[in-house]
């Protein structure tokens, strides 16, 4: 039995071997009573929502997706028409949650006394992400790209011969910078725009570090603030790619309260367990490491509060809407994910990872 089945079962007519069958299958189950209140889910289904759920088991879909989410409404005309309902680009988000679209099968189980949902999820919600092909017009603006940083990088190096230290530290900066947007243009070709990361032990406080030094003389008006936790392990992922994600959030959270009395960001990092089942074929939930970028800005507007995180959505004036895409289309390719939350006064941006037990010294 796995360990997260506290909450009554999916239905009490369930054949032995049934749950090690539903934990086997690579796709989410989710087994939801009349009252919409999830009452099962397998390995897989743990899996997708161990980030923006602590303890699925119990809550409503209402909790979880909001109230005016398709999912209630699938369950509900499953259950009256005693047969199984299917939608397409069904969107996974909700309060603090968005986990792109998905596919999903509503069918009733026992009499229609539950629903067994079966979601299938699309885009950055998946854990491994098809290279995406990149425009002719990408391809031309990173070409573009590299020939200034060239000049750019050159000039940092004259200045840092003969400059004090304090200087020549920033003028190292630069150097480093510029070379990782090179090799990140680098990257981009005919065939995908984000190439698949090249895994090697991270230490995300390294990266956040870098990201600090970049963000914080650029918003000087801006208290770039940290909190820590030492005793985290390296994560396996791509340090270049990591940079990027975690300055696109902290750059948007510093323009955000730009200009704001007190303008604070916060990058702060934390363990988070996620939710334990049984191993099965599928593969047992993992837990997380967190990256958190909070600001005191005016908060997401309403509009686009479901659609952050999707290309050239954006409220800033002359913005392309590229930065949140790119960094959870980054973290989709390390098996990780972004949640929000946001209101007036605070924004919160959560960049999980998953940690394998061997790197936790278990």
């Amino acid at each position: 039995m796995s360990a997260t089945m506290d909450a009554p079962r999916l239905a009490p007519r369930l054949a032995p071997d049934a749950e090690r069958w539903l934990d086997a299958l690579p796709v989410a189950v989710l087994g939801v009573d009349l009252s919409l209140r999830i009452r099962y889910v397998n390995t897989a289904a743990a899996a997708l929502l161990s980030g923006p759920a602590r303890g699925v088991l119990g809550r409503t879909l209402e909790e979880l997706f909001g109230h005016d989410g398709p999912l209630p409404g699938l369950v509900e005309a499953a259950a009256r028409r005693l047969q199984t309902v299917t939608a397409t680009d069904v969107p996974l988000q909700g309060p603090g949650v968005n986990l792109g679209w998905a596919d999903v099968h509503a069918a009733p189980v026992d009499d229609g006394r539950f629903v067994a949902l079966t979601v299938a999820p699309k885009g950055r919600a998946q854990a491994t992400v098809e290279p995406r092909p990149v425009s002719a017009a990408a391809r031309t603006l990173a070409h573009e790209v590299r020939n200034p940083l060239a000049g750019i990088r050159a000039a940092a190096q004259l200045i840092g011969r003969e400059a004090a230290d304090d200087v020549r530290e920033l003028t190292d900066l630069i150097c480093a910078e510029t070379d990782r947007i090179r090799r990140l243009t680098d990257r981009i070709d005919a065939l995908d725009g984000l190439a698949p990361p090249k895994l090697a032990a991270v230490n995300v406080h390294e990266a956040l570090q870098r990201v600090r030094s970049v963000v914080a003389p650029a918003f000087p008006d801006v208290v770039v603030a940290e909190r820590y936790d030492p005793s985290l392990p390296d994560v396996q992922g791509d340090l270049d790619q990591l940079i990027q994600a975690f300055l696109n959030l902290a750059k948007n959270a510093a323009e955000a309260t730009q200009g704001r009395p007190g303008a604070t960001v916060t990058m702060a990092t934390a363990y988070r367990p996620g939710i334990r089942v049984r191993a099965a074929g599928a593969g047992a939930a993992r837990p997380q490491l967190e990256v958190a970028i909070e600001d005191n800005g005016p908060g997401l507007p309403p509009h686009m509060r479901q659609r952050v995180f999707e290309p050239f959505v954006t409220s800033k004036p002359g913005g392309m809407g590229l930065g949140l895409a790119v960094a959870s289309e980054v973290l989709a390719r390390h098996g990780g994910r972004i949640e929000v939350d946001s209101v007036p006064g605070r924004t919160v941006f959560r960049a999980l990872l998953p940690i394998d037990r061997g790197d936790m010294g278990t």
